[in-house]
């Protein structure tokens, strides 16, 4: 990567930072839970894509950042048409490069790759940890135009992290069109995760990512007393044009906490308050509506299949 790229990437990661250009508005607090999202062009190719990974890590870890989450097959660049040549293994090349790059900067890292596994292939996203693990999140509903090569994951797995002053802090993922499926955020509440971090490869872009997002996103952190992440590729592969977009949403009030619609390679960094999450989640909270979800009704007993002249839409 040449330095004028590097040069603009810096620029335009610091003008998005909290307290940047002087202000003090929204500094760092030791009490709160520092992330950061990153939406980026990653249509150039693996090692490019890697070298911006290093570089916004990099960057976000100097800013103190506990947890940074890329797109959705930011390592690869999301391919639909040919993913076999671009797939790995877990462990593999890739990964192991994020995993030396997490343990090196002591941050986790959430970037997206094709996994290649007992001849399927998989949309993962892997979680990168400090002190050497690499987990992984299998897309479990991949999209219409994805499943013909795409193997479904089948697991909704949490994962467990400490932060800074050595408080436990538990996460999921849903990657893109997960996030249309109500239940996926229940069960992850519901087994502790705090924050949902939604990694995408949307076409739409800017202001109406934004807009769509907001349709479900909010509920989303609302009715399940968790924070809502989410980031998104962009960029030109030739074929396809992808958006871009970053977005934050509050666990209490449902509303976007803060975003970011460039049109370029940006990086957002946001203090979530986990502190007041857990008040929310307390057994007196009266807003923590997950908690009286009846699981005898949803079970796999029950038949839920659509039938025909059910009404609705």
């Amino acid at each position: 990567m040449g330095k004028s790229v590097i040069a603009c990437l810096l620029l335009t990661i610091t003008l998005l930072l909290p307290g940047a250009n002087g202000s003090n508005a929204h500094g760092f607090e030791m009490a709160r839970f520092r992330i950061a999202l990153v939406q980026m062009d990653a249509t150039q190719g693996k090692d490019k894509n890697l070298e911006k990974i290093e570089a916004f890590a990099t960057r976000a870890a100097q800013n103190r950042a506990e947890i940074i989450c890329f797109p959705e097959l930011s390592i690869p660049g999301y391919e639909r048409n040919r993913p076999g040549p671009l797939a790995e293994t877990i462990p593999g090349e890739s990964s192991t490069t994020v995993s030396r790059l997490s343990q090196t900067l002591q941050i986790i890292i959430l970037a997206g790759l094709i996994e290649k596994a007992e001849n399927h292939l998989y949309i993962t996203q892997i979680a990168a940890f400090p002190d050497g693990r690499v987990e992984k999140y299998r897309k479990t509903h991949p999209g219409r135009n994805e499943r013909a090569l795409f193997s479904k994951g089948n697991a909704l797995p949490v994962f467990h992290a400490k932060d800074t002053l050595g408080n436990r802090v538990t996460f999921a993922m849903g990657i893109c069109y997960d996030m249309h499926f109500p239940e996926i955020a229940a069960i992850f509440s519901l087994k502790g995760a705090q924050i949902l971090f939604s990694p995408h490869a949307s076409p739409l872009g800017g202001n109406r990512r934004i807009a769509v997002w907001n349709r479900y996103l909010g509920a989303r952190a609302y009715d399940n007393t968790l924070y809502v992440a989410a980031c998104n590729h962009l960029g030109h592969d030739g074929t396809t044009s992808y958006g871009s977009g970053i977005g934050i949403w509050d666990p209490a009030t449902a509303k976007l906490l803060k975003e970011c619609v460039d049109d370029k390679d940006a990086m957002l960094f946001y203090d979530l308050d986990l502190a007041a999450l857990a008040k929310k989640r307390t057994n007196k909270s009266k807003t923590f509506y997950v908690k009286d979800r009846r699981q005898d009704l949803y079970g796999p007993d029950q038949d839920i299949a659509p039938r025909q002249g059910a009404g609705g839409d």
